[in-house]
């Protein structure tokens, strides 16, 4: 989970692998030279760390510029599927009662000439091995937990064995995605350490074989990237694509302005200024295959109340989610009930497709009222609106979101006044991400609850594993419940789609976390490029001309 991971302000949680599919496509433009940030169609733009796999951060920034360098061994469109013509795996065989994988790889070439064969794919999973649990994606996907070995049986084939069967499906989205061809000849001898500490040298960045090559690295200014003619696919979009080092959107938005950028984010608290951008096109991004959701502490005797069910459900009911859009999202966003994205809906059951499409049915704030009342949550003359319970407990908590967004001072604003109608008090803390992250990964932590989100990258196929299951690296709120975590388990080794179709329902209906809307943005670009070309640029989001 290549994440904004998990992203606050885009935070991300977090990716991965490519932005759109036509980052590959061949066409005409008129800008040979173009010049963009990170996370265009996500999120704020956050400065590129680290220019080699496995061993960076994993951060959307990272992995955009990684991507172009070193494609996957599966490509993941913005249907959330596999692209069988744009991937490095021509084709996957399983046998052996869904334990054997055998990958047929494409005639592919290195930036140097040579031919990319299927060792360098196996030896990304060396690296992987090596790296152990720093590797940030350790163990999702199965990868490398469940993998009893993989075989090199020639120059283009490779065979994975699983120790027990698996959901084929969920073994290709969420493992295999993490394999890639890296360069085992140039980096010779170099250790998984040694590779971690030269994250930052392009030196180690010069055979490579994407779309692209890196021409210029400079930490916190820019990476340049120019097309890459041994590249074995069809030819990259640009001549030259530069990544500028911008770390707030206002700040990128004023690059816009001022001719220094050619593509970019506009800011939803600048989206009245959007005019200033006059002679620029238009397009708008779906927020990529994401979620956000509000984290309940369930270790906290403070807000002992999160255990109970019926408070949980009235305090979702109580979020207006066509208010979110409207005012915090300038219109550009996807209503969102569970951890399966909405948009594009691919995972979602037919009844979240449903709710997803009409999210005023899910707006009950009537019925949040009553269900507080029978859970004995009531009113109290001279106590105010603030709802307390027998033992004359207030109905409070504090709700920590990060600094320096101004989108999300709004949506905590809008959640505080949504659920103040129905006598819940909460106090809003902001703390920088940093602190934030710290305080959601200590042990027992004080906080009651917290606003993050999450990019579900290279976890394609949604499945909550190391979410919400009980052992879950990133279950902050420590939620735990044994149906749940055999429905997860059963996503991950029974086939079909039923499985996660049950663990949305569970999702829906117990709610160990509250959901909120995923916003959308509105992209500008130079007039003289075509909206494939600015498709191009981003990261597995597409964009679609403004209505």
């Amino acid at each position: 989970m290549i994440r904004r991971r998990p992203l606050f302000p885009w935070l991300v949680l977090l990716a991965a692998f490519a932005g759109s599919a036509a980052a590959h496509a061949a066409g005409p433009t008129r800008l040979p030279s173009v010049r963009t940030t990170t996370d265009v169609g996500l999120a704020a733009p956050i400065n590129v760390n680290s220019i080699l796999p496995i061993v960076n951060n994993q951060a959307i920034s990272n992995a955009q510029v990684n991507v172009l360098l070193y494609p996957p061994l599966l490509w993941i469109g913005n249907k959330i599927t596999i692209r069988w013509h744009e991937s490095l795996a021509r084709s996957i065989r399983v046998s052996g009662r869904d334990t054997h994988f055998l990958i047929t790889i494409r005639p592919w070439k290195w930036s140097d000439g040579r031919p990319v064969t299927a060792r360098e794919v196996a030896y990304s999973f060396t690296l992987i091995r090596a790296f152990g649990t720093r590797y940030l994606n350790y163990s999702i996907g199965g990868i490398p937990t469940i993998v009893r070995r993989i075989r090199v049986l020639g120059p283009h084939r490779l065979l994975v064995v699983t120790r027990h069967p698996v959901n084929v499906h969920w073994f290709e989205l969420n493992g295999l995605t993490q394999l890639q061809a890296l360069p085992h000849f140039a980096w010779k001898g170099l250790s998984v350490d040694q590779l971690y500490d030269l994250q930052t040298n392009p030196r180690y960045a010069r055979v490579v074989d994407g779309p692209y090559k890196l021409t210029k690295f400079v930490l916190g200014r820019e990476a340049a990237l120019v097309r890459n003619p041994a590249f074995s696919g069809p030819p990259a979009y640009f001549r030259r694509l530069v990544y500028a080092m911008y770390t707030s959107s206002e700040g990128a938005f004023w690059g816009l302005r001022s001719g220094h950028l050619d593509i970019g984010n506009v800011p939803h608290a600048l989206y009245r200024a959007r005019k200033l951008l006059h002679g620029m096109k238009s397009c708008v991004t779906d927020g990529g295959f994401g979620i956000n959701y509000i984290v309940l502490n369930f270790t906290n005797p403070r807000v002992a109340f999160f255990h109970d069910l019926a408070l949980r459900r009235a305090l979702e009911y109580a979020i207006n989610q066509r208010l979110f859009i409207r005012v915090a999202f300038n219109g550009f966003g996807t209503p969102g009930f569970n951890p399966v994205p909405g948009s594009p809906p691919t995972y979602l059951s037919p009844l979240l497709r449903h709710l997803t499409d009409h999210p005023k049915l899910m707006y009950r704030p009537r019925h949040a009222r009553a269900l507080l009342r029978a859970a004995g949550w009531r009113h109290r003359p001279g106590r105010g609106w603030i709802r307390r319970n027998r033992q004359g407990v207030p109905l409070r908590f504090a709700l920590l979101f990060p600094s320096g967004s101004r989108t999300q001072i709004i949506m905590a604003d809008i959640l505080k006044q949504e659920w103040k109608k129905i006598g819940v008090d909460i106090r809003l803390r902001q703390l920088p991400f940093n602190l934030l992250l710290a305080k959601l990964d200590a042990p027992h932590g004080h906080w009651d609850a917290a606003m993050i989100a999450w990019d579900y990258e290279p976890d394609y196929y949604p499945t909550g594993e190391g979410l919400f299951n009980t052992t879950g690296g990133t279950n902050y709120g420590h939620y735990s419940n044994p149906v749940l975590d055999r429905l997860i388990r059963d996503t991950n080794v029974e086939p079909g789609r039923k499985p996660l179709y049950a663990y949305e329902r569970f999702m829906m209906r117990h709610l160990p976390d509250l959901f909120i809307p995923l916003q959308g943005n509105l992209v500008k670009y130079r007039p003289a490029l075509s909206l494939r070309a600015v498709d191009s640029t981003l990261y597995h989001v597409a964009c679609v001309p403004e209505r």
